[in-house]
């Protein structure tokens, strides 16, 4: 087999693994579209988070759409929905805040940061910060951009901006002991059409990549021989033709 087909066989077999991989993405999106919406919102599953400080946050969230800003509205990715219910009977906070603002308020309080989650299964790595008590409740703070509290069940709902934010979880009267179960939910109306376009772009490059492969590792028939004339005269087990006499002998002459 020549170099150019191995290369062929190599490209094609690698392009394979592109499509297969865009037809199961694909497919993962067009799934959490059609199941894991409630009220237009792609919902997590509802989990519980706990912290015996004063607070719970998730920080170093920055949005930055390098000023394609008409990405952040309803018919995009618009808006973010947590919701909450106090593990503990208590008066349950939540807010959403300029990250710089909230390091000033909680910079120097007790408090455990959200570093990773994992969903299957479900676990959450917290980072513990030493500190004091918090200088006032977070209800009588200024600087949210979105916040909730109560008893029961709450709900956030925050209209997504550019800038770096914090998530921040709390007692309403700012007290320790920090439980509750939350899940959370974005609005993003572009999934379905990225599923459909993973799926096509999937079986597009699948199909040609394969095609690539047969193509190239397919072997071609040698051209068999063009058939020989028979001669004149001449058969299977007959002898040969006389040679002619060699006339210039013949036509001397006496002189």
């Amino acid at each position: 087999m020549s170099a150019g087909r191995v290369i062929l066989i190599v490209l094609g077999s690698i392009g394979v693994l592109f499509g297969l991989a865009l037809l199961a993405g694909g497919g993962f999106l067009l799934w959490a579209d059609r199941t894991q919406r409630e009220d237009g919102y792609i919902t997590t599953p509802t989990e519980r988070f706990a912290t015996p400080t004063y607070a719970l946050t998730r920080t170093r969230l920055e949005v930055d759409t390098d000023g394609a800003g008409w990405v952040l509205n309803d018919s995009w990715f618009g808006k973010v929905r947590i919701r909450g219910e106090s593990a503990g009977g208590k008066t349950l906070f939540m807010g959403v805040g300029p990250e710089a603002a909230v390091a000033k308020y909680l910079g120097p309080v007790a408090h455990a940061n959200v570093e990773e989650i994992d969903f299957d299964p479900f676990r959450v790595t917290y980072l513990p910060v030493t500190g004091g008590t918090p200088q006032g409740p977070p209800t009588e703070q200024r600087f949210w951009a979105a916040s909730a509290s109560g008893v029961g069940t709450q709900t956030l709902t925050w209209k997504v901006r550019e800038g770096d934010w914090s998530v921040v979880l709390m007692n309403s009267d700012g007290s320790r002991g920090v439980a509750a179960n939350i899940d959370v939910g974005a609005k993003m109306s572009f999934l379905l059409w990225v599923a459909i376009g993973g799926l096509l772009g999937g079986v597009l490059v699948t199909g040609g990549s394969a095609a690539l492969v047969v193509l190239a590792a397919r072997t071609r028939r040698p051209q068999p021989p063009p058939p020989v004339p028979p001669t004149a005269g001449a058969g299977s087990g007959d002898a040969p033709a006389p040679e002619p006499p060699d006339r210039s002998t013949e036509q001397a002459s006496p002189s």
